[in-house]
Formats: structure tokens, sequence, C-alpha cells
């Protein structure tokens, strides 16, 4: 065998190992799988849904993700893990993780392969347990994986693919809920400053000691070193410590828009930034 052929051999031999792999890495990767499929054509009783933010319920001390029709006419909640919200808010807010999270990590391979990630559909509920099918297309075959809609989301947005919501479910769900009014967003606009709170993993990263604190997701346009910039770290105003996103909003309000002194960590160092609030 001449090496073009042996090179040829062996990579339909990887190709077809890491094919197998794909259909195995859902259920290795927490995704939860109970089938595979032959997958069918979109759901004709189904409504295109985009994510509207990622909170946390205090009543239900969980993180739970907004699912918003396109008309932003109604919602509907999904309670989620701690994991599960952060993958998904990390990806809205456009923050890379320190290292490729199991979504990033599946991603990844899925496209090495040439498989193809169609959409994901929130089909049913059974208790208080939604179920989710991930539609994949590998070869000309298409698929269809049972997902938690937690992570189905999570790779859709990734992928920037559409989600979908079995129409039953969407219209029996009860957007204007007092749950819909206990959620607090991971990220906040306050003072022309968008800020979130920090997680174990972006404080480590970042070099934070603790996770007090909030993180810059968008500073609005970005001066020089004496601006705020994204991936700052603001740590305290003027000489009192920011604990969260809510403490950040309180301190600041305070201050009843006149310039404040942020103290503010960036690349392991902290430094003083004056920081006029936008109207």
């Amino acid at each position: 065998m001449n090496g073009q052929m042996w090179q040829t051999c062996r990579y339909h031999r990887v190709r077809s190992r890491l094919y197998r792999v794909t259909i195995l890495l859902p259920a290795l990767l927490g995704l939860s799988v109970s089938s595979c499929h032959a997958a069918e054509g979109p759901l004709e009783d189904a409504i295109l849904v985009e994510v509207r933010h990622v909170g946390f319920d205090h009543f239900s001390n969980s993180p739970v993700v907004i699912l918003q029709d396109k008309e932003k006419k109604r919602a509907m909640p999904i309670w989620v893990g701690v994991f599960e919200a952060q993958a998904i808010a990390l990806e809205l807010q456009g923050v890379p993780p320190p290292r490729p999270l199991t979504h990033d990590l599946l991603k990844n391979i899925l496209e090495q392969i040439g498989v193809q990630f169609e959409k994901v559909v929130v089909s049913e509920l059974k208790g208080n347990t939604y179920y989710a099918q991930i539609y994949l297309a590998a070869g000309g075959k298409p698929l269809a994986i049972d997902s938690r809609p937690s992570d189905a989301i999570a790779l859709a947005l990734r992928f920037h693919r559409p989600i979908f919501v079995a129409k039953e479910l969407f219209t029996t769900a009860l957007p204007s809920s007092p749950a819909a009014g206990r959620v607090e967003p991971t990220s906040e606009k306050i003072a022309g400053v968008t800020v979130q709170n920090l997680t174990a993993d972006l404080a480590a990263y970042f070099n934070v000691p603790g996770i007090q604190g909030v993180l810059v997701v968008d500073a609005g346009q970005e001066g020089g070193e004496d601006h705020l910039q994204r991936g700052d770290i603001i740590v305290g105003v003027g000489e009192e410590a920011v604990q969260d996103v809510a403490d950040f909003r309180d301190k600041m309000s305070r201050g009843k828009g006149n310039r404040a002194l942020l103290r503010v960590q960036r690349n392991g160092k902290e430094r003083g930034i004056y920081w006029t609030p936008a109207e």
C-alpha cells in the first residue's frame, strides 16, 4: 500500500471512529440521551423563540432561562442548573470562558467531523420536567437526540441555530406568573456600563480572589487605559467593596449621576478609574 492510499484509509478509519464518538458523546457529556432516531421535519405546531435572558429565581433558589417569541408577546421560564446557566449566559454575552466548556467541546467536535446542527425543539413537559430534541444531520442522515433543554439551548446558541417550543407548551405556559417577577438578570446595564455577577470560574480566570465584584461585559465606546474596558472587574466604588450586580446598582444610585471612582481589577492589578454615569 502506497503512502497516499494509507493516508486515505487512515483518514476514513479516524472519521468513522469520530462519528461513533459523536453518537456517544451526548451521553458522556451530560446531554441525558434517552434515544437517538431518525429525525422528522420541523414541528408544524412549534413556536420560534429566542433567549431573552438568564436570571436567578430567589424563590426556587435556582437559575432560570426565559424564552420569548419573536413578537415579544409571550415568555416561558425554564429552570436550569448552575453550570448550564453559566454556559448559556457566557455565550449570550460573548464572554469567552477560561477553557472550553462541555458545550464548546461538543461544538468543536461536531464541526470537525462535519455534523450539521439543524435546530432545537422543546417538545414536551412530563411532571415538572421539560424535554427537548437536538436535530442533527450526519453524512446525509438526519438524527434527533433527546436532551435536557438547558444543554440544547447552550448548543443552539453556539451554533447560531433556531430554538423552537411546541405550541401547546408555549401557549399553556404562565409567562405572567409571579416567578417571572422574581427573576434577577445575570447581567444589567447600570450607569451606562453592562455588568454581570462573577462566577468561581470567571474569578479564577481573571485572577480575582473570591467571587466579589462584577465583570464589565460592555463599557460602551472603549477608550484608553483610563477608561473602563470589557473584561474589567469592578471590585469597589470609592472605599466601599462591590459584592454583586445588585450591590453595584445600589452604590451607583447613591451618587445620583455624579462621577464616581471605581476600583477595577485589570490584568491582575487594581487601578482607580473615574466613571461618569451615562444619562
